[in-house]
């Protein structure tokens, strides 16, 4: 019975997206939580992904501002309708979402957004008991400290001058963004065949030595180490198209050779050079450099939002998808 309903409530809803009718879709939505037949609305893990497809099919017709109303009236219909019958509602999901979809207009409401989303996983998290310590660990997994960990360095950062952070923002919270802090699986032979096809042959190797070395760190908690590695391959990546595609032995105005420089002036002269296809990879890029910039004790210890293995594996994602991305203009 509750497959039959399921079902229908899907071809209903279908068949209002492939119309156009938002409202309508959000509004059946809305009637099938109320009802409580089919999802539970006071878990986001059984309803969420029904809005997140509404909310791309909005956001692939009009832009991710767009999508704004949208989750703002779900948020409305928990508070109203949803909360004062069942109880409170993990809501953490829709503040995050508003959060993604007003970062490119607002980075400090973005914020505030995030912030109560992470406020609403403590709530949960609390619920099913343990220390303070363990619940703080376990709310460091969801999607909003990740988004906080990193909008947090973003702000604190000189790499990127303030007049360009919102740019920055922009072109950093894309469809990679969305990818990489729902923390997508990978598979490495991809990344490691991108390789193949951004540096010259001569440089493959080594790229591909560090990045499986970045893989078996990846797979302990060691946030620290897989920061530092993600910057090293992409320091091998960027040496290997200076110096061996480009033939640079010197950036310009150093004295001395190339293989000396690190990450950030590596960095800038590819950025000075235009070596990147599209602004969204230059700005995952520059994401990975702040990350691996601020691997020092004081700096972590002035951050509120902490270097964690999620956050960590976050910015290794977005290496990864910048790679691909990078490698899918050389298929063209």
């Amino acid at each position: 019975m509750a497959a039959n309903m399921a079902n229908q409530m899907q071809t209903e809803l279908d068949s209002k997206l492939q119309s156009g009718n938002f409202d309508c879709a959000r509004c059946l939505l809305q009637n099938y939580l109320e009802s409580g037949k089919v999802l539970d609305p006071r878990s986001d893990r059984f309803w969420s992904p029904i809005a997140d497809n509404i909310s791309a099919v909005i956001q692939n017709k009009s832009g991710v501002e767009s999508t704004i109303p949208f989750w703002e009236g779900l948020l409305e219909f928990f508070i109203n309708k949803i909360e004062p019958v069942w109880g409170h509602a993990h809501k953490g999901h829709i503040y995050f979402r508003l959060g993604f979809a007003t970062a490119r207009k607002n980075l400090d409401e973005a914020v505030s957004n995030f912030k109560l989303a992470y406020a609403d996983d403590l709530t949960l998290e609390n619920a099913k008991g343990g220390t303070q310590e363990q619940i703080e660990l376990r709310c460091q997994n969801y999607s909003a400290y990740v988004a906080l960990a990193i909008l947090e360095r973003i702000k604190d950062s000189d790499l990127v001058a303030p007049t360009d952070k919102q740019h920055f923002i922009d072109q950093l919270l894309g469809p990679s963004f969305d990818a990489a802090i729902a923390g997508v699986a990978l598979r490495p032979d991809l990344v490691l065949g991108a390789f193949a096809s951004i540096v010259p042959p001569q440089a493959s190797a080594i790229c591909q030595q560090y990045y499986e070395e970045l893989n078996k760190a990846s797979s302990f908690p060691l946030p620290f180490a897989v920061v530092s590695l993600t910057g090293t391959v992409l320091e091998s990546v960027l040496l290997g198209i200076l110096k061996d595609s480009m033939r640079m032995n010197q950036l310009p105005g150093k004295n001395r050779s190339i293989l000396k420089e690190e990450l950030g002036p590596l960095l800038q002269e590819a950025i000075n050079s235009s070596v990147f296809p599209s602004p969204s990879i230059q700005a995952a890029f520059q994401l990975v450099q702040i990350f691996r910039n601020r691997l020092h004790p004081g700096n972590e210890l002035m951050q509120k939002y902490k270097l964690t293995p999620r956050v960590s594996l976050t910015v290794k994602l977005f290496l990864e998808l910048g790679l691909l991305e990078w490698q899918k203009t050389h298929e063209r």
